[in-house]
């Protein structure tokens, strides 16, 4: 009998695979593959199995979505078919951060992620293909940009868990549009979607990773002197999908904000009065954080 084998996919977005998700098989009670995953940092990633080979084992397709949680776990059983004849399994795995098995508990309404009583023009963002000259406009939902007059705090949108922060990154070019090299403070949820906060004085963090936010929580100091389009943050909010059969990507959700004119999807440019309503900054607190906040306010 064969050994059985798992084969390292390159991960997506060139992040340090080695150091984030690490896969071991072994065998379990009559027979069964077991797939066990560890998980170094403390947020769930999203992996994907593509099995290359599997001989008497039972499977429901030749791929697989499974969630890794922080620490050792296991991700997967394979059961054998046959009593008493060998199995074989191989295969290969890619993953990203976010866990595509979680559901939202209802409505997700985000603060504007600015100071109270800030005037902004929020205005959708377009992809960047568009900027590129295509032959037809691509109309997939890349996020949300709120402009302002001057610099000033940005505050978390929603409660999360500080997951990545990026913010060492200087510009020495004026007039941008658009630059790859824009600092940002991500945000896990827990309807297992991450918020990318970007547009960011680099080096203003007031935040750590693996720290808890609230709505309202001041996370950094904008940025955007250098754009044409002057001082302004921009937000995108993604979860962890299949592409394919035998890829994951993160597809873009619309995100809906609270203003003093009411809740908006921003689906056209407007102008906006920023309120932080307690409803908002507490709809996914949990007993003792609402308790919290109550003694505090």
């Amino acid at each position: 009998m064969r050994p059985f084998l798992a084969i390292l996919s390159l991960c997506l977005f060139s992040q340090i695979c080695a150091a984030q998700i690490t896969m071991e098989t072994e065998r379990g009670e009559e027979g069964n593959m077991e797939i066990y995953a560890t998980n170094s940092t403390f947020i769930p990633y999203t992996i994907l199995l593509d099995y290359s080979e599997l001989t008497n084992l039972t499977s429901t397709g030749s791929s697989a979505m499974v969630v890794a949680r922080s620490g050792r776990s296991k991700v997967a059983t394979l059961k054998r078919t046959v009593e008493n004849q060998a199995t074989n399994m191989s295969y290969t795995y890619s993953f990203i951060k976010g866990d595509y098995s979680r559901k939202s508990r209802g409505e997700t309404v985000y603060l504007i992620p600015l100071p109270e009583g800030t005037i902004a023009t929020g205005i959708r963002m377009t992809h960047i293909e568009n900027r590129l000259q295509p032959k037809e406009e691509n109309m997939d939902y890349v996020g949300v940009s709120f402009r302002f007059g001057l610099p000033t705090e940005v505050v978390a949108p929603r409660k999360g868990v500080v997951s990545e922060i990026s913010m060492n990154k200087y510009s020495d070019k004026n007039n941008l549009d658009f630059d790859r090299g824009e600092n940002f403070i991500e945000l896990f949820h827990e309807d297992g979607s991450l918020t990318k906060i970007m547009v960011l004085s680099p080096g203003s963090e007031k935040v750590e990773l693996g720290q808890v936010v609230f709505p309202g929580d001041v996370i950094a100091e904008s940025s955007g002197e250098d754009y044409n389009s002057g001082f302004h943050v921009r937000l995108a909010n993604m979860k962890p999908v299949k592409d394919g059969s035998t890829k994951l990507k993160y597809e873009m959700t619309p995100m809906k904000f609270f203003s003093k004119e009411g809740v908006s999807d921003v689906a056209e440019m407007q102008e906006i009065v920023v309120v932080h309503p307690e409803e908002v900054v507490t709809a996914e607190m949990n007993k003792k954080e609402k308790k919290a906040y109550e003694a505090d306010n």
